[in-house]
């Protein structure tokens, strides 16, 4: 029989592989290209119904605006992130390689190094452990409701220094060990874990906001309305702003997974797979779930008063307090169990999948990579710095868009052509080495130019007191700006200095000159 240990070497070894070109950077092979549209549908409907975007209707109320109000840019949001989406998943679709290949084209073979290792993997690390705090909560729940007041009063003593308590000690090192299983799952098989996602997550919102509604609406003393949250709403050029505002912070919580489309959309079975069909899921999903938890926070807020709880894990904590009975107890153990499944997906995908892709170029293994991040998550402790992490989590947002920017621009200079053997050249033939060191100056040129701009927008996020009214302005559309501003550079420094859109030997082939059409001919390796 074999053993564990021989069944875990076997998970994280692959044989006969290089750094920068193995089996998991190649292009996938066809008999790996099997998603359909209504995976990545799933993928996308499940990421809808998770914790994080449950919480974003506080990101728009949070500003000032009233739930009506919040409803317009919360839909004009979600738009873009499906069109978004669509335009990122493209180059996967049809190349079928990953984001660490997929930028060497713009800022060379070993320029982009630096974007998927210090940018992504960076962020990747940190979110994770974010991830797994906010399951700890939900497991939270879960025991209080199985052990009543046996969990509630067991507090024993910890180190000051922990900067916590026993509880989230003990569910965030649970949370961890129940996720650890999940990164030995190769990409490439998780179309089930998404799927079944996609149903118990939807069914638990569902659930959460069909129950807060009901507590509303039978409050005895009669439902207040949802204006509870915004008394005393905002007008002028204020609203514009605030609007302003809320449609970035719907990018906030969703530009990282847009960044990561091609890890996922490289396993499309055509490239139309990836297309608009996940595009629709997104806005559709996206503006229902944000719209019902605004709902059924006022909810809450109209029938127990205080503060408005936006953490589904507080929601979930007050209902129990309020209701203390055995239904109740049953109830909120459903959700909490669904919902904490849902975010350990999400942790998947926008965590360890795109660390595990960055990682597998430096180390011969996606599976590695996903092992290596759980496994240096552990010790983040994310509660000792969550201001810290979700402040940097809302600049990373600018800085990936900005990065976002110049891959849209090398795709409109190139129409959409690439010559995926030379991303694994190191030649200094090599038409993305442009250099002896492979580094395409275009692309850094545009980003820092787009980062410059951008600057002042991300001090203003640290130390608002000490900043005017305009660089909290410029925060405010700093996701636009960074894609916007990245990509306009890209375009005019390309035009001013023109590099090699395909190898010499195929200038002259007519697929050179179709949009994507040289995808059917370099669709695979073919050194």
């Amino acid at each position: 029989m074999v053993s564990l240990t021989q069944r875990f070497k076997r998970k994280i070894l692959l044989p006969s592989a290089v750094n920068d070109a193995n089996e998991d950077l190649f292009p996938t092979p066809p008999e790996q290209r099997t998603w359909m549209w209504w995976i990545y549908s799933a993928l996308w409907a499940g990421q809808s119904f998770d914790a994080t975007w449950w919480n974003v209707g506080s990101s728009l109320i949070g500003v000032g605006l009233t739930v009506t109000q919040s409803i317009a840019p919360m839909l004009i949001g979600c738009l873009a992130l499906g069109v978004a989406a669509v335009l990122n998943a493209s180059f996967g679709a049809h190349y079928h390689v990953g984001f660490p290949a997929m930028i060497r084209p713009t800022f060379g073979v070993r320029g982009s190094k630096w974007f998927y290792l210090l940018f992504r993997a960076g962020l990747n690390l940190d979110f994770s452990a974010l991830q797994i705090y906010y399951c700890g909560q939900l497991m939270s729940v879960m025991f209080t409701c199985t052990f009543g007041s046996s969990y509630k009063n067991w507090n024993p003593a910890v180190p000051v220094s922990s900067g916590t308590d026993a509880k989230t000690l003990l569910v965030y090192f649970l949370a961890w060990a129940i996720a650890l299983p999940l990164t030995l799952i190769h990409p490439s098989k998780l179309r089930t874990v998404f799927m079944t996602r996609a149903f118990f997550g939807g069914m638990a919102f569902l659930a959460m906001f069909v129950w807060c509604t009901i507590l509303g609406q039978q409050d005895p003393k009669g439902f207040k309305g949802f204006n509870v949250l915004q008394p005393n709403p905002i007008s002028g050029s204020a609203l514009g702003w605030a609007i302003m505002s809320s449609i970035n912070s719907v990018f906030g919580t969703t530009a990282p997974m847009i960044t990561n489309q091609s890890d996922v959309s490289r396993y499309a079975k055509e490239p139309k797979q990836a297309g608009w069909p996940q595009g629709f899921t997104i806005f559709v999903t996206k503006s229902i779930v944000a719209s019902l938890s605004i709902v059924a926070t006022a909810s809450l807020q109209s029938r127990y008063g205080g503060v408005a709880q936006w953490n589904v894990w507080d929601q979930l904590n007050l209902i129990l307090e309020e209701n203390w009975n055995a239904k109740t107890r049953f109830g909120c153990f459903l959700i909490a169990l669904s919902v904490s499944y849902s975010i350990l997906v999400t942790n998947v995908y926008c965590n360890s999948i795109p660390f595990g892709a960055d990682i597998s170029a430096l180390v011969p293994n996606i599976v590695r990579g996903q092992v290596t991040i759980a496994l240096i998550s552990l010790p983040v402790l994310p509660w000792q710095i969550l201001y810290v992490v979700l402040t940097f989590l809302g600049s990373y947002t600018f800085l990936m868009g900005a990065l976002l920017g110049c891959q849209w621009g090398d795709f409109i200079v190139r129409k959409g052509n690439y010559h995926v053997p030379s991303m694994y050249d190191y030649g200094k033939e090599c038409i993305y080495m442009y250099s002896s060191r492979g580094y395409n100056w275009r692309g850094f040129a545009a980003w820092f130019i787009s980062f410059a701009v951008i600057f002042p927008g991300l001090i203003s996020a640290y130390i608002p007191d000490k900043m005017t009214e305009a660089p909290k302005r410029i925060y405010s559309m700093g996701w636009f700006i960074g894609v916007f501003m990245s990509m306009l550079c890209y375009i005019a420094i390309n035009k001013v200095f023109p590099v090699p859109l395909v190898p010499e030997e195929h200038v002259d082939a007519p697929e050179a000159k179709e949009w994507l059409g040289m995808s059917s001919i370099h669709g695979m390796p073919c050194f």
